[in-house]
């Protein structure tokens, strides 16, 4: 057992405590947390003088690919796009991510201790992502949830037919009619609807995947690329299936803001930090969490992994400082926000008994840009430490 004691301890889901213990479990869980005065150590726990310090919930990063894009190596050895078909919900990020990329360490070194990673924007539909600890013994060791999400992709798709046995949509209107064709589809196998005889072991395969979200199994991941009528056309399509799902990127979401607030979808907003340097970047507004937050939207941070580097999550909640928000308020984006958008909320994002011991060291408040990690502690084992 540990026992961190003296330090000012940022729960995000209550209020902060000024001087506080929390103390882990051999299990690797948070056994208690509260005031010095109210909480005393066990007799046999190790005890860290964190006194003077900021304790709070590793982050949380809600959409990234680190794992699938290896850092220092070129794009053409990643395993994030594949374009062997428009749909291809049956692959799964797990069975290609390396454990031993370099980006895992340095997400570390930010504070970062649980990343959802998945396939990339190539495809309609493609593919299944996991939800991993930055830190671990091994792949399994490190693993949340092995399927957590499937992949969508809104906007139109680059020509890419000489890679595919079936032609991608070219248009936006496309890119949805094929999603709606498939999940009809699916929706049709699942009521004994479909004449199974007709179709193939891979397309049953893939329709089975779909049925998942269907049942709210799978969360879906809807990715969007250009406009808020992208936006407009997820919540569509989100209500008319009932899924559980959470849409990213949304550029352009201050503007329908509260149309947002009201359907209650989660959205993954970001990076905020991007040059326009492309047509699909011209609604970037670096305002967009903050109003959308105000607004009452359960609104989190990516950094979409490698676009920017894992590490600087925190850097990028900082943006929402500038804009609004409070230091606290700017945490929740990057730590209960993602973690209640991927439904892992009972694991992690905040720091309360029966969580994952997943917590940041540092000598301010960690959101601050003058702010230093100092340990970082990944199911009660410490995983990083600057000394």
């Amino acid at each position: 057992m540990k026992a961190l004691i003296g330090a000012r301890i940022l729960r995000v889901s209550a209020p902060p405590i000024p001087e506080g213990i929390v103390v882990i479990g051999d299990d690797g869980l948070i056994k208690s947390v509260g005031s010095v005065q109210e909480v005393k150590p066990p007799r046999d726990a190790e005890i860290i003088d964190v006194k003077g310090k900021v304790i709070s919930p590793g982050l949380v990063d809600a959409h990234s690919h680190l794992g699938l894009i290896p850092e220092g190596m070129d794009w053409e050895y990643s395993d994030v796009n594949d374009y062997y078909a428009p749909v291809t919900p049956h692959l799964r990020a797990i069975d290609a991510i390396d454990p031993y990329d370099e980006g895992f360490k340095h997400a570390l070194e930010g504070g970062v201790t649980t990343i959802y990673t998945g396939p990339g924007s190539a495809n309609v539909i493609g593919g299944i992502g996991a939800i991993l600890k930055t830190h671990g013994e091994s792949l399994a060791d490190m693993i949340v949830k092995d399927e957590a999400a499937l992949k969508m992709a809104l906007g139109p798709k680059r020509q890419r037919e000489y890679k595919s046995k079936t032609p991608y949509p070219t248009t936006r209107m496309g890119t949805v009619a094929v999603l709606r064709t498939w999940f009809r589809k699916a929706k049709m196998l699942q009521e004994g609807k479909l004449d199974e005889d007709k179709i193939d072991a891979e397309e049953k395969a893939m329709l089975e995947v779909i049925g998942r979200v269907l049942k709210g199994e799978l969360i879906a991941k809807i990715h969007l690329s250009t406009s808020p009528d992208e936006i407009l056309a997820s919540v569509r399509f989100i209500k008319e299936y009932g899924l559980k799902a959470t849409i990213d990127h949304v550029f352009g979401g201050h503007l329908v803001a509260d149309m947002l607030a009201e359907s209650r979808i989660p959205v993954v907003y970001g990076p905020p930090m991007i040059a326009r340097i492309a047509s699909f970047f011209r609604y970037v507004d670096d305002r967009a969490p903050a109003i959308m937050y105000r607004k009452g939207v359960l609104v989190s941070i990516m950094t979409d992994h490698p676009v920017i580097p894992e590490k600087h999550l925190r850097t990028l909640a900082a943006v929402t400082v500038r804009n609004g928000l409070s230091l606290d308020e700017a945490l929740q984006l990057i730590t209960l926000n993602p973690a209640k958008a991927m439904l892992i909320d009972n694991l992690v994002g905040s720091i309360d008994p029966g969580k994952h011991a997943d917590l940041v060291v540092s000598n301010e408040h960690p959101v601050k840009p003058s702010s230093t990690i100092e340990m970082v502690l990944v199911r009660g084992r410490i995983a990083y430490s600057r000394n």
